[in-house]
C-alpha cells in the first residue's frame, strides 16, 4: 500500500529533491507516466537521479535516454553514446536508444568524394536553381571521381533543414553546396553547423557565415559591393558628396545603408537619399525631393527658370535645381535603371556622361553659369551588355563594381561553353556555383572526415577561377577582388581602370 506522503510526491510536479528520494518516487510512478515525468525534470536533476538507479529498472532507462538525447542535441556525441548504451540495456528504452545510436553512427559515416547539392529545383525559384545545378555539373567535369547527391529545397526553409539532414544521415556527403535563397540558406547553415558538415552557400544574405565554423559562402554580398563602390568613389575618384536613389525593396535598402556607411567611413557625405517603388514607372517625386523641387512652399519662383520652362505645367520647373552632390548612386538592376536614369536628366541633373565632358557645354542652359556635373554610380545590376547598349547617354560613363566579368580572359572558356549549351550568357550565380564547387571538390577529394574538409577549405589561398585569384578567410567568406567597370558607348561594359576594389569589408 502506498503511503499518503509518497502519494503526494507521486502526484506533485517534479521538484528539487535529493537523488535517492526522487529515485524512489520515479520507481513507483505508473509505467505510462514515467517517461513524461523524466522529461519534466530539469537537466541538473538527471545525473544524480541516474546514479541512484540501476538497470534493469525502467526508470534507469528513461533517465539515461533523456540524458542521451540532451547530450546529442548539445553535440556532445561521446557523452550521448554512453548514456544511450545504458538506455539500450533496459528493455523499455532499448528500441529508441538503439535507433538514436544508429542515427549518430550514420552521421559519422562519410562517403569519400561525395558532395551534396542543395538547390531550389521546383517552385518559384526553379529557374535559378536549375542554372546553378547546370554550373555545378560543368564545374565537376574535370573531377569525374566526385559523385553528387542532388536535393530540392523548393525554396522552402523547412524543406532545406530536412534535406540537409537526409544528405548527412542517408547519403553520407562530405560537404554541401547551396542553397541560394536567404531563408533557406540560413536554415540550412544552422543545421549543417549542428551536424558539423561543411556547407558552401550561394546566398548573398548578410552575416550568413556567422552561423558557425562549418558555414562558408561564395557570393558577392550587398555590403561588400556597396562598400567597395563607396571606397573607390571616395578614394580613387575623389568624390565627396553623394545622393542615393534606390528601389524601396530589401535589396535597395540594404545597398543604400551599406553605401551610406561606406561613404562616411571614407570621409564623404550623403546629401540626400530617396526611394522609389519597385514597380514604378515614374520617378519624378523622388528626384524632385533630392534637388529641392518638391516642397515648393519654401521657394520663390525664379524669373529665369520661369522663362526657360514657360510651357511646363509642373511649377517645380520654375525654380532652379539644387544639385549639391557630386555623384548619385542608383543600386538597381539594368532593366530598371534604364527607366530611372533619363528622369535625372529631365529634372536638370547634368550627368557626367563622358570622362572628359566639360560642364561649360551646359552654361547656355543656366544663363551663363556652369552647373555641377554629376557622376552616376551603379550596382552590379549595371554589369550587363544588353543594358549597356540600350541605356543611352544617361548611362554612359556610369561606374560600378562586380566580381564576375564575362568578358575577362579567365572567364572566356566558361562563358563560351555556357553560351553554347544555353544560347545565352551565364548569370553571375552560375559563375559562383561553378567556382564554388571546384573549390569544394578540391577539399573533398580523398577525405572521409568532415572536419578535415573544413580545415582544407580554410587553407584555400590563390585559387585561380572565374573571379581571378580567390582565397577563403577565417570567417568562411570566399574572397576575390572586385572589378571596377564602366559603360563606354562603343564597347559596352568595359574595365574602368586596372585597379581593383577589394571585398574585405564583406561580413
Amino acid at each position: 500500500m502506498v503511503s499518503a506522503a509518497l502519494l503526494v510526491l507521486l502526484l506533485a510536479p517534479a521538484a528539487p529533491l535529493a537523488g535517492p528520494v526522487e529515485a524512489e518516487v520515479l520507481r513507483r510512478a505508473p509505467p505510462e507516466a514515467m517517461a513524461a515525468r523524466v522529461d519534466a525534470y530539469p537537466r541538473a536533476h538527471l545525473p544524480p537521479l541516474l546514479a541512484a538507479l540501476s538497470p534493469p529498472e525502467p526508470a534507469f532507462g528513461y533517465v539515461a535516454l533523456r540524458l542521451g538525447r540532451l547530450e546529442a542535441h548539445r553535440n556532445r556525441l561521446r557523452d550521448a553514446e554512453i548514456f544511450l548504451r545504458q538506455a539500450a540495456s533496459v528493455a523499455e528504452t532499448a528500441a529508441p536508444a538503439r535507433a538514436l545510436l544508429e542515427r549518430l553512427a550514420s552521421r559519422r559515416r562519410v562517403r569519400a568524394n561525395r558532395i551534396g547539392v542543395l538547390l531550389p529545383l521546383s517552385g518559384p525559384y526553379a529557374a535559378i536553381g536549375k542554372a546553378a545545378l547546370a554550373a555545378v555539373k560543368m564545374g565537376l567535369a574535370e573531377h569525374p571521381e566526385i559523385k553528387v547527391s542532388v536535393a530540392d529545397t523548393a525554396g522552402d526553409a523547412d524543406r532545406a533543414v530536412q534535406v540537409v539532414d537526409e544528405l548527412v544521415h542517408q547519403k553520407g556527403v562530405a560537404a554541401i553546396i547551396g542553397p541560394v535563397g536567404t531563408f533557406e540558406s540560413r536554415a540550412a547553415a544552422q543545421v549543417a553547423e549542428r551536424l558539423e558538415v561543411p556547407i558552401m552557400t550561394l546566398s548573398a544574405a548578410e552575416g550568413l557565415t556567422r552561423e558557425g565554423t562549418f558555414v562558408f559562402r561564395h557570393r558577392l554580398t550587398r555590403s561588400a559591393q556597396a562598400g567597395a563602390m563607396a571606397r573607390y568613389a571616395c578614394e580613387q575618384m575623389g568624390l565627396r558628396r553623394f545622393a542615393i536613389l534606390y528601389p524601396n525593396s530589401d535589396y535597395g535598402r540594404d545597398m543604400m545603408r551599406a553605401f551610406w556607411r561606406g561613404v562616411e567611413q571614407h570621409g564623404g557625405e550623403v546629401r540626400g537619399a530617396q526611394s522609389y517603388g519597385v514597380h514604378a514607372s515614374q520617378f519624378d517625386d523622388a528626384i524632385k525631393k533630392l534637388i529641392g523641387r518638391f516642397y515648393l512652399d519654401a521657394r520663390e519662383p525664379d524669373t529665369y527658370w520661369e522663362g526657360l520652362n514657360r510651357k511646363a505645367k509642373d511649377k517645380a520647373l520654375h525654380v532652379p535645381p539644387i544639385v549639391d552632390f557630386d555623384a548619385i548612386y542608383v543600386p538597381d538592376v539594368g532593366r530598371r535603371a534604364r527607366l530611372v536614369l533619363p528622369f535625372l536628366t529631365y529634372w536638370d541633373i547634368e550627368l557626367k556622361s563622358a570622362p572628359d565632358l566639360d560642364a561649360a557645354v551646359f552654361a547656355h542652359k543656366y544663363g551663363g553659369h556652369t552647373p555641377r556635373l554629376v557622376q552616376v554610380l551603379g550596382g552590379n545590376g549595371f554589369n550587363n551588355q544588353r543594358f549597356a547598349k540600350r541605356v543611352g547617354k544617361p548611362g554612359h560613363n556610369a561606374v560600378f563594381v562586380d566580381g564576375f566579368v564575362p568578358d575577362s580572359m579567365v572567364a572566356e572558356a566558361f562563358v563560351a561553353d555556357w553560351t553554347a549549351r544555353h544560347q545565352r550568357p551565364p548569370p553571375a550565380l552560375a559563375a559562383h556555383a561553378y567556382d564554388a564547387v571546384q573549390i569544394l571538390a578540391g577539399a573533398v577529394i580523398g577525405r572521409r572526415d568532415r572536419a578535415a574538409v573544413r580545415r582544407s577549405l580554410l587553407e584555400v589561398r590563390g585559387h585561380q577561377g572565374l573571379f581571378g585569384e580567390t582565397r577563403i578567410t577565417g570567417d568562411g567568406e570566399v574572397r576575390f577582388d572586385l572589378h571596377v567597370l564602366t559603360i563606354d558607348p562603343p564597347g559596352g561594359v568595359v574595365p574602368r581602370t586596372v585597379e581593383a576594389a577589394s571585398d574585405e569589408d564583406a561580413p
